[in-house]
Protein backbone atom coordinates (compact mmCIF):
# COMPACT_ATOMS: atom_id res chain seq x y z
CA UNK A 1 0.00 0.00 0.00
CA UNK A 2 2.90 2.34 0.63
CA UNK A 3 3.50 2.58 -3.11
CA UNK A 4 0.19 4.45 -3.44
CA UNK A 5 1.56 7.25 -1.26
CA UNK A 6 4.85 7.55 -3.16
CA UNK A 7 4.77 11.13 -4.46
CA UNK A 8 7.61 10.62 -6.94
CA UNK A 9 5.73 7.73 -8.59
CA UNK A 10 2.12 8.85 -8.31
CA UNK A 11 2.05 12.65 -8.07
CA UNK A 12 -1.40 14.05 -7.27
CA UNK A 13 -2.86 10.61 -6.54
CA UNK A 14 -0.23 10.14 -3.84
CA UNK A 15 -1.17 13.45 -2.22
CA UNK A 16 -4.81 12.36 -2.11
CA UNK A 17 -3.87 8.95 -0.67
CA UNK A 18 -1.61 10.52 1.97
CA UNK A 19 -4.30 13.03 2.90
CA UNK A 20 -6.66 10.08 3.39
CA UNK A 21 -4.15 8.48 5.75
CA UNK A 22 -3.77 11.72 7.70
CA UNK A 23 -7.54 12.23 8.01
CA UNK A 24 -8.16 8.57 8.89
CA UNK A 25 -5.46 8.65 11.54
CA UNK A 26 -6.88 11.86 12.99
CA UNK A 27 -10.39 10.39 13.16
CA UNK A 28 -9.15 7.16 14.74
CA UNK A 29 -7.18 9.13 17.34
CA UNK A 30 -10.19 11.35 18.03
CA UNK A 31 -12.45 8.31 18.46
CA UNK A 32 -9.95 6.73 20.86
CA UNK A 33 -9.70 9.96 22.84
CA UNK A 34 -13.48 10.32 23.13
CA UNK A 35 -13.92 6.70 24.23
CA UNK A 36 -11.12 7.13 26.78
CA UNK A 37 -12.77 10.20 28.25
CA UNK A 38 -16.31 8.81 28.21
CA UNK A 39 -15.51 5.36 29.63
CA UNK A 40 -12.65 6.13 31.98
CA UNK A 41 -11.86 2.60 33.19
CA UNK A 42 -9.08 0.08 32.65
CA UNK A 43 -11.37 -2.01 30.41
CA UNK A 44 -11.36 0.80 27.86
CA UNK A 45 -8.07 2.55 28.56
CA UNK A 46 -6.09 -0.66 28.01
CA UNK A 47 -6.92 -0.50 24.29
CA UNK A 48 -7.92 3.13 23.63
CA UNK A 49 -4.52 4.52 24.62
CA UNK A 50 -2.85 2.21 22.11
CA UNK A 51 -5.52 3.04 19.50
CA UNK A 52 -4.81 6.74 20.07
CA UNK A 53 -1.11 6.08 19.45
CA UNK A 54 -1.94 4.03 16.34
CA UNK A 55 -4.13 6.84 15.00
CA UNK A 56 -1.37 9.39 15.52
CA UNK A 57 1.08 7.01 13.88
CA UNK A 58 -1.23 6.59 10.88
CA UNK A 59 -1.16 10.36 10.38
CA UNK A 60 2.64 10.16 10.45
CA UNK A 61 2.54 7.58 7.65
CA UNK A 62 0.65 10.18 5.60
CA UNK A 63 3.16 12.90 6.48
CA UNK A 64 6.13 10.63 5.73
CA UNK A 65 5.22 8.69 2.56
CA UNK A 66 7.30 5.91 1.07
CA UNK A 67 9.66 8.22 -0.78
CA UNK A 68 10.82 9.88 2.46
CA UNK A 69 12.93 6.81 3.20
CA UNK A 70 13.67 5.10 6.49
CA UNK A 71 11.25 7.15 8.59
CA UNK A 72 8.32 5.84 6.52
CA UNK A 73 9.36 2.26 7.18
CA UNK A 74 9.69 2.99 10.89
CA UNK A 75 6.27 4.63 11.31
CA UNK A 76 4.65 1.91 9.18
CA UNK A 77 6.10 -0.92 11.26
CA UNK A 78 5.07 0.85 14.47
CA UNK A 79 1.53 1.35 13.13
CA UNK A 80 1.00 -2.29 12.22
CA UNK A 81 2.44 -3.52 15.52
CA UNK A 82 0.21 -1.11 17.44
CA UNK A 83 -2.96 -1.96 15.53
CA UNK A 84 -2.41 -5.70 16.00
CA UNK A 85 -1.84 -5.14 19.73
CA UNK A 86 -4.98 -2.99 19.92
CA UNK A 87 -7.14 -5.74 18.41
CA UNK A 88 -5.67 -8.41 20.69
CA UNK A 89 -5.95 -6.28 23.83
CA UNK A 90 -9.47 -5.12 22.93
CA UNK A 91 -10.46 -8.75 22.52
CA UNK A 92 -9.07 -9.69 25.93
CA UNK A 93 -10.31 -6.60 27.81
CA UNK A 94 -13.80 -6.67 26.29
CA UNK A 95 -14.32 -10.41 26.61
CA UNK A 96 -16.77 -10.16 29.50
CA UNK A 97 -18.85 -7.33 28.09
CA UNK A 98 -22.16 -7.80 26.36
CA UNK A 99 -20.36 -7.97 22.99
CA UNK A 100 -18.41 -11.23 23.01
CA UNK A 101 -18.63 -11.59 19.20
CA UNK A 102 -16.71 -8.35 18.68
CA UNK A 103 -14.11 -9.55 21.17
CA UNK A 104 -13.74 -12.91 19.45
CA UNK A 105 -13.41 -11.28 16.03
CA UNK A 106 -10.81 -8.84 17.38
CA UNK A 107 -8.72 -11.73 18.73
CA UNK A 108 -9.08 -13.73 15.51
CA UNK A 109 -8.16 -10.72 13.35
CA UNK A 110 -5.20 -9.93 15.61
CA UNK A 111 -3.89 -13.50 15.45
CA UNK A 112 -4.43 -13.77 11.69
CA UNK A 113 -2.55 -10.49 11.26
CA UNK A 114 0.36 -11.83 13.29
CA UNK A 115 0.44 -14.98 11.15
CA UNK A 116 0.27 -13.01 7.90
CA UNK A 117 3.26 -10.92 8.98
CA UNK A 118 5.47 -13.75 10.27
CA UNK A 119 4.87 -16.24 7.46
CA UNK A 120 7.39 -16.47 4.66
CA UNK A 121 5.77 -15.50 1.35
CA UNK A 122 7.10 -16.09 -2.19
CA UNK A 123 6.83 -12.42 -3.13
CA UNK A 124 8.84 -9.36 -2.20
CA UNK A 125 7.35 -6.47 -0.32
CA UNK A 126 4.58 -6.28 2.24
CA UNK A 127 1.62 -4.97 0.26
CA UNK A 128 -0.45 -8.12 0.84
CA UNK A 129 0.33 -8.15 4.56
CA UNK A 130 -0.55 -4.45 4.82
CA UNK A 131 -3.77 -4.93 2.87
CA UNK A 132 -4.94 -7.96 4.88
CA UNK A 133 -4.24 -6.28 8.22
CA UNK A 134 -5.80 -2.99 7.06
CA UNK A 135 -8.99 -4.71 5.86
CA UNK A 136 -9.36 -6.65 9.10
CA UNK A 137 -8.67 -3.51 11.13
CA UNK A 138 -11.30 -1.58 9.17
CA UNK A 139 -13.91 -4.30 9.69
CA UNK A 140 -13.13 -4.48 13.42
CA UNK A 141 -13.21 -0.69 13.83
CA UNK A 142 -16.58 -0.51 12.05
CA UNK A 143 -17.90 -3.19 14.40
CA UNK A 144 -16.68 -1.26 17.43
CA UNK A 145 -18.05 2.03 16.09
CA UNK A 146 -21.51 0.63 15.37
CA UNK A 147 -21.93 -1.23 18.65
CA UNK A 148 -21.88 -0.08 22.23
CA UNK A 149 -18.18 -0.91 22.55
Amino acid sequence: LSDLGNIALNGLTAYIFNLGLILSGFLIALFALFVSLKYYSWRYLCWTILLLAAGIDLTLIGFFPEDTGVIHGLVSVIFFILIILVMLIYGCCSWRTNLPLTSIIAIIFGLVSVMVWIMKWPWRGVAIQEAVTSIMTSIWLLMVLTRKL
